[in-house]
């Protein structure tokens, strides 16, 4: 066991007097994962749409960040299949102070939380019906950064597939 590991709890309302301080930084992509979880918009859902959302402690007990993954109804394969319900990793953030941490990339938070974001979808779809081929999410095409950790794990952009307000779909395929 490392200093570095993460432990993730499920994230409930009683959490978030926990989460007072917590800032993913002042980009606009900081301050969306920020408000996403600070916000109503995590407890909406979670009650709304069965999303699980986690956060990571470290071992002084100090919230390093969050992820979720849940459901969505999208057309499948996209952009004019079928409707149908899909993994989805609705919104995931490091605080400020842990980006970029540790320097061992074997113990990188946003390493521990990918993997753990992951692991948790494979053991979802496994007790679906109609298991899904693919984790998705959607990703800012300006926000390098996260394509790059994203990539690091196999997630792949759909060429020519933008979402919302021109957010680019990334997939990752599950365990069949």
């Amino acid at each position: 066991m490392s200093e570095f590991q993460l432990y993730a709890d499920e994230f409930c309302e009683a959490d978030q007097v926990d989460l007072v301080g917590f800032s993913c930084g002042d980009t606009k992509h900081g301050r969306y994962c920020t408000e996403w979880i600070l916000g109503p918009d995590a407890m909406e859902s979670i009650a709304n749409y069965g999303t699980k959302v986690w956060l990571f402690r470290n071992a002084t007990g100090q919230i390093v960040g969050y992820g979720s993954v849940g459901t969505v109804r999208w057309r499948w394969p996209l952009p004019d299949g079928s409707y149908t319900s899909l993994l989805y990793i609705p919104m995931l953030g490091i605080d400020r102070r842990f980006q970029g941490q540790p320097p061992d990339a074997q113990w990188r938070y946003s390493r521990q939380i990918m993997n753990h974001l992951i692991a948790e979808a494979n053991s979802l779809n496994r007790e679906r019906k109609k298991p899904s081929e693919y984790l998705l999410l959607l990703v800012d095409p300006k926000n390098e950064a996260a394509i790059k950790l994203y990539a690091r794990f196999d997630f792949e952009l759909l060429p020519g597939v933008t979402r919302g307000l021109g957010h680019r779909v990334m997939k990752h395929r599950l365990y069949q």
